[in-house]
């Protein structure tokens, strides 16, 4: 076989190589380097490795098209070697937007197949051996990535708290990590890899309601989120903020064939029922009980920062007749104090998502407190962060809990309604279910880590 023939069958064998370890990334958790980078904090750079398969088979193009004898081959393995030079363009200069790496890589794979085909074919009518080889390659691949009806939940990877984020003025004193789990469409090896791992688990893939880059971008606003109010919350603990302020009550969605849909829209804000200050949701129900179905209202709300008043009509609710509705879904228009600027470090995976808010609001009260507040434990925890300070639930407890068992975490804190989940993942592990921000310091403070040092601030 011909050095071009043997780099490039090299290069097909690095991508089944490189799919099967992108699949187990987490395995390697466990893995530090110090008490600043995670296994997570090396994957942001080992992405890059993608770009040696493209640069192996631009070397295979050239070669051969330095044997090539005619003007068609030559041109052809010229914009071989083209494509997979831009393969390696995309994978360094945007390693982060995958579909981008992948398409490439495939038009790359399909134009060397083209080659070796093209080649034999030289020899013998029918190319024996570049069926085979591209068969069980195709065979392979299709194993490895078709998605299937199933969602899959697996084990995770654990993160560097203090390095996610950094508050101006803050100093690491403890470790605090969170953790994050896989869930994606599953494909048919994943039912190999659940029976030689622990925690995977499967479920019928529900309808998103969305498109997939609806959905991704609603995570990462969902992320933009946990971050804000996971700082907000962490400057008022240590009183250098008001936290979560709310300002209004924002309209989500205006349902259809109301009297409200002629006058409101989503995104308007509401600031005024019947000439009476709107701050919270809350307020606006308990006003509407006051109301009779049918009857108008008249509501102040700030449409694009102007105020406008409206007039709207009542009916109805469908859940008790007897109550006024008017027909639209609300959200808490929300303002966070963040005194002073707060930066995250962005990984490759950690897309989106709400989980580490209460972890992040720990980490910071941690950095802006002398001596922090870990009292020498390494903690580890998730749950999202609510504008009372409360630490909401989170999925996938039985896949983080199992995570966190393999590191060397001292105490994994939970959200208290998922206890139950968390201790099937890992029974042997500190698990302590909370409620609340509060819990997590009062229970570091009455439960400091034997040998911790003490505070000389």
């Amino acid at each position: 076989m011909a050095l071009w023939h043997k780099l490039y069958v090299w290069g097909i064998g690095m991508i089944l190589l490189l799919i099967m370890i992108g699949e187990l990334v987490w395995l390697p958790d466990p893995l530090r380097w110090g008490t600043r980078f995670y296994w997570i904090d090396l994957i942001d750079g080992l992405i890059y490795a993608i770009a040696i398969v493209p640069l192996i088979w631009m070397g295979a193009a050239l070669l051969h098209l330095s044997q090539s004898q005619t003007r068609r081959m030559k041109v052809f393995r010229g914009l071989i070697a083209f494509v997979c030079l831009l393969s390696v363009v995309i994978v360094v200069s945007i390693p982060k937007k995958l579909e981008f790496s992948a398409s490439a890589m495939i038009l790359s794979l399909l134009l060397i197949a083209t080659d070796i085909v093209l080649h034999e074919r030289k020899k013998r009518k029918v190319p024996h051996q570049s069926i085979i080889v591209f068969g069980v390659t195709l065979g392979l691949l299709l194993v490895m990535l078709w998605p299937t009806q199933y969602l899959v939940t697996y084990p995770g990877i654990t993160l560097n708290m203090n390095r996610y984020a950094q508050a101006e003025g803050g100093s690491k004193h403890g470790d605090i990590s969170g953790v994050l789990i896989f869930e994606r469409p599953a494909f048919p090896m994943d039912w190999l890899y659940a029976k030689l791992f622990k925690d995977y688990t499967f479920e019928k893939i529900e309808t998103l309601g969305m498109s997939l880059g609806e959905y991704n971008q609603e995570v990462r606003t969902m992320k933009e989120d946990a971050n804000a109010a996971g700082s907000a919350i962490a400057f008022q603990k240590v009183g250098i903020g008001k936290g979560i302020l709310s300002e209004g009550v924002r309209i989500t969605a205006v349902l259809q064939n109301t009297k409200a849909s002629e006058v409101l829209q989503p995104s308007d804000v509401i600031i005024a029922l019947n000439g009476q200050p709107i701050t919270m949701t809350q307020e606006l129900s308990e006003r509407m009980k006051l109301i009779k179905p049918g009857e108008s209202i008249r509501l102040t709300v700030l449409r694009n920062k102007a105020k406008v008043e409206l007039t709207v009509a009542t009916r109805a609710s469908t859940d008790d007749p007897a109550r006024a509705s008017i027909g639209i879904m609300i959200a808490n228009e929300l303002r966070y104090d963040i005194p002073d600027l707060v930066t995250y470090h962005s990984y490759l995976l950690h897309e989106g998502g709400p989980s580490h808010g209460a972890m992040l609001a720990l980490t910071l009260i941690d950095q802006l407190t002398p001596c922090g507040v870990t009292y020498g434990h390494h903690v580890a925890g998730t749950g999202t962060i609510e504008p009372d300070g409360s630490v909401g639930p989170v999925g996938g407890l039985i896949q983080k809990a199992y995570t966190v068992s393999r590191t060397n975490a001292d105490v994994f804190f939970v959200p208290v309604s998922n206890e139950a989940d968390a201790r099937k993942g890992a029974g042997d592990l500190r698990i302590v279910p909370v409620r609340t921000l509060d819990d997590i310091l009062n229970w570091l403070k009455a439960n400091p880590k034997a040998g911790a040092p003490a505070c000389s601030s």
